[in-house]
């Protein structure tokens, strides 16, 4: 019995230190050809971590110690991701000070509006929280209005009265209902463009804000999702209405999204980065990338920036999107060098899949 729980433990040990190579390398490398088929491999970066240790631990136990230096020396190449995922060392973040702005990104989640009268609330609560935050700056993804219903743009506006500049794209019409990126500013939006992302659920604009001081570029993405439904995330399988037989294929056909979303991500986060290149001062990025740390994206988006996060939190996992047992670091505030942090949240609010993140911040010279 000995004997079969090592073996068992040794061949897991070998899968899972492949599986944690792997995710390491195709943060780095180009999903192209047939590589791009890991992708979704990123996801499962934190339980691979967990795993190894463990793992590391059991060899270490049984004395195996060639073993036990092998999984450690796996984790020690996974260290730049781990450092990109999780925080250890407080920072002691200062408060605002004088001068200092703030911007908030947040993914509202279409304002719930399609969940009748209990998601109106909750919208119309989401909107006022927004409003009340008295950021500088507010962007948000996945924003819904109705054109001709009662919760218009005009609506919505109305509602963010704190905010008089903004600047809406609106991604997609269909079924009576636009879905946009918007950014919301107290401060004058002097110039605004959009990125071509070519994707009718999801886009990237660039706004100039002037402030009172400086002007700042502000990068408002929202990058390509998932998009698997509430019974691919619940892992049950369809049901045929004439037999009630279950329809093979399931994770096949999520595995198949998933690998499709992380490319199309990769294409969109590399259209962002050529679309700000230039810019090397007074830059935030923000939004929800859609993608952890442990990710091409991530990684073409973060060179030469810092990421808000990283800087500020005690040891934490910086969770912002939350659905029952899902929870990731998906969404970012990413600045250029010269850009100074100073407190940076992420405020656990209840109203949207997604935990809005703020960050006050001054420009330096």
């Amino acid at each position: 019995m000995k004997l079969f729980f090592k073996i068992l433990i040794g061949i897991l040990t070998v899968i899972i230190g492949i599986a944690l190579l792997l995710t390491d390398a195709i943060s780095y490398i180009r999903p192209i050809s047939a590589l791009y088929i890991l992708c979704p491999l990123t996801l499962f970066f934190s339980t691979f971590i967990v795993a190894m240790i463990f793992c590391t631990f059991y060899w270490m136990c049984i004395k195996s110690w060639w073993t036990a230096l092998v999984c450690a020396l796996i984790i020690a190449a996974s260290v730049p991701n781990v450092l990109k995922t999780y925080t250890f060392s407080a920072k002691n973040p200062t408060t605002s000070i004088e001068g200092s702005t703030s911007i908030m990104s947040y993914n509202v989640h279409l304002f719930d509006w399609f969940e009748g009268e209990k998601g109106i609330r909750n919208g119309i609560s989401t909107l006022d929280y927004i409003n009340s935050s008295n950021k500088d700056i507010v962007c948000l993804q996945e924003v819904l209005y109705y054109p001709d219903g009662k919760y218009t743009l005009d609506f919505i506006k109305n509602r963010l009265g704190n905010y008089k500049y903004s600047y809406v794209k609106v991604l997609n019409n269909s079924n009576k209902v636009s879905k946009c990126i918007a950014t919301f500013s107290k401060h004058p939006i002097i110039s605004s463009e959009d990125i071509d992302i070519k994707d009718n659920c999801h886009g990237a604009i660039i706004n100039k804000i002037a402030l009172s001081t400086d002007t700042i570029t502000v990068v408002n993405f929202y990058l390509k999702s998932n998009q698997l439904t509430q019974q691919e995330k619940d892992l049950i399988p369809d049901q045929t209405i004439t037999t009630g037989k279950q329809v093979d294929g399931l994770i096949p056909k999520i595995y198949n999204k998933l690998v499709k979303a992380s490319l199309e991500r990769c294409k969109e986060s590399e259209k962002v980065k050529d679309a700000t290149k230039d810019i090397d001062r007074n830059l935030i990025l923000c939004g929800d990338m859609n993608d952890i740390p442990a990710s091409y994206a991530y990684r073409t988006l973060i060179e030469n920036r810092k990421d808000a996060f990283l800087q500020m939190e005690d040891w934490d996992m910086g969770v912002t999107f939350h659905e029952g047992i899902y929870k990731f670091r998906i969404d970012y505030i990413l600045t250029s060098e010269n850009i100074g942090l100073l407190a940076f949240e992420i405020d656990k609010q209840p109203m949207s899949d997604h935990y809005p993140i703020t960050l006050d911040f001054i420009c330096n010279q």
